[in-house]
């Protein structure tokens, strides 16, 4: 399964659950189901024809689904009468069989997620704005409204050039050999309403260090975001691509291709109490097309701006 949306890791002492997944995943029919959904939203009589499957069937395999945590499922009006429109929501499953002992547990890895409003300091151009899980926060297409104190609260930035930049907390990288950090989180271009062919340039920054300058196709809509509120309307942005930035040893990679030499030690990442995330479009870039940043409350991946340190 492809693994960009929410990860899934059981082991023996989850049996529970572990069964409840494996049932789950146990049927041909309920794997279909989660081939369809993968890259697009479908409505359950939409899986019924595809699928040469009764829609009591289709009802039934799609709780299954929906228990297990494999997908969402939420209304969709229509012509005649609300539809259940259904998404994925797995992106990884992993079995363990064999236990990890508790120190082992302990140095695998630690998460950090940072909130997508609690940036540090944003130098942007409108058009512009933020939102939060229940609307808006102040006005659209001001640059006043990123410096409200309710800003911290956003789950939804758009800007059109400019900047935002976060401090991550680095005491866990002090004291334990670091194998690699990875920071991932959920962007596309802004434009009006949506674009699905509406292609910007996205740079990021490690310690005020260039690390790289990516692409995204468009500014997507036409399928609503898994979790967006009911309030957000179809007409907007829904949701964007799921980016995941490795710095390693050996040099820095964005979604597995090498982008950088700069490392784990030439981006001096232990020094002081932090290192610094910023991430922007230049007005200067080919295609300078604005950016869409999400938080868990929208998009289609349940997460903020997530940092991973991965021990050896």
């Amino acid at each position: 399964m492809n693994s960009g949306k929410e990860s899934f890791s059981y082991s023996l002492s989850d049996i529970d659950d572990m069964s409840q997944m494996a049932r789950a995943l146990s049927s041909p029919i309920r794997l279909e189901i989660l081939k369809l959904l993968n890259g697009n939203s479908r409505t359950m009589s939409e899986l019924s024809k595809l699928l040469y499957v009764s829609m009591s069937s289709i009802s039934m395999h799609t709780a299954i689904l929906k228990d297990a945590g494999l997908i969402t499922i939420i209304p969709k009006p229509g012509m005649h009468g609300a539809q259940k429109l259904c998404g994925i929501r797995a992106g990884l499953i992993t079995f363990e069989i064999q236990e990890k002992s508790e120190k082992e547990k302990k140095r695998a890895s630690k998460t950090l997620d940072i909130p997508i409003g609690q940036y540090v300091q944003a130098e942007i151009d409108a058009p512009c704005g933020l939102a939060k899980e229940n609307g808006y926060i102040q006005m659209e297409d001001t640059p006043y409204s990123f410096f409200h104190p309710e800003h911290v609260q956003a789950q939804l930035i758009w800007f059109t050039t400019g900047y935002l930049q976060y401090n991550i907390l680095n005491r866990d990288l002090q004291n334990l050999p670091v194998e690699m950090i990875k920071i991932s989180f959920e962007v596309c271009a802004e434009a009006p309403g949506y674009n699905n062919d509406w292609p910007t340039d996205i740079f990021l920054k490690i310690n005020d260090r260039e690390i790289t300058t990516f692409r995204v196709k468009g500014d997507y809509g036409g399928n609503r975001g898994i979790n967006n509120p009911s309030w957000w309307k179809d007409s907007n942005t829904q949701y964007g691509d799921l980016e995941i930035l490795s710095i390693c040893r050996d040099g820095t990679y964005l979604n597995g291709n090498k982008v950088s030499e700069e490392t784990l030690a030439s981006l001096n990442l232990r020094e002081g109490w932090y290192f610094s995330l910023t991430i922007g479009v230049d007005p200067k870039s080919e295609h300078p097309g604005g950016m869409n940043l999400f938080g868990k409350k929208f998009g289609n991946y349940t997460q903020d701006i997530r940092v991973e340190i991965l021990y050896q």
